[in-house]
């Protein structure tokens, strides 16, 4: 009999506890449980996003492979961007389609997907990219103080600092300032820096005037 007293006020207090806490709890376990879901259906959504991302990325790396015309490109990449801009796959297709564009003398269009890139993409490698073709349009139109701003924004790898900075030393050279561009290509072979682009940045050192007084002050 004294069990059966003991079990009944523990069935009281647990009763009684219920009562006062029971609500609290079905409301965390409620919360925990649309928490665990709502986390898998994200993961579910990102890996569903990324894989039609990178159906639509082999679309159009097929598309430019075959020589397409460039409003078939334009289209496909409008598409990839629309869907798919916040992926990887959305600067990767910007960058290619640009490169494919700007060769078909579509020059608006190369120019307005690397500005897209330069705003959008979360990854510095990518934007240092385009910033680099950017400012090779930008010098061609001879907005050269645009171009060393942009460049000057840059966030390189450090594999990337000698891409930059050869750049830059043309946009310096192009608007007449040697001494600038002498220190940047000079910074860009102090750097990891690809042979063929070595060689190119030593030509240019060494076809630069000889600084004068005037320009060493």
């Amino acid at each position: 009999m004294a069990y059966d007293l003991q079990e009944q006020e523990s069935l009281d207090e647990l009763k009684a506890w219920w009562e006062k806490w029971g609500n609290l709890v079905l409301s965390v376990i409620t919360v925990v449980c649309l928490a665990f879901a709502g986390y898998n259906g994200m993961k579910w959504w990102e890996r569903h996003q990324a894989q039609e991302a990178s159906v639509a990325y082999s679309s159009l790396q097929t598309a430019i492979m075959q020589q397409a015309e460039a409003s078939s490109v334009e289209k496909i990449v409008d598409a990839l961007i629309e869907d798919a801009g916040s992926t990887v796959y959305g600067p990767m297709g910007a960058l290619s389609a640009s490169r494919y564009l700007e060769g078909k003398g579509e020059s608006a269009k190369a120019q307005e997907l690397l500005h897209w890139v330069v705003a959008n993409s979360d990854k510095t490698e990518f934007q240092t990219v385009a910033r680099v073709r950017l400012a090779g349009f930008m010098i061609d139109d001879k907005k050269f103080e645009e171009a060393v701003s942009l460049l000057s924004a840059a966030q390189p790898t450090d594999r990337q600092i000698a891409l930059v900075n050869d750049r830059l030393g043309d946009a310096y050279f192009a608007k007449g300032d040697i001494v600038n561009a002498r220190r940047v290509w000079q910074q860009a072979l102090e750097h990891p820096i690809d042979p063929a682009l070595m060689g190119f940045v030593q030509l240019k050192l060494q076809a630069l005037p000889e600084e004068t007084q005037q320009q060493k002050q």
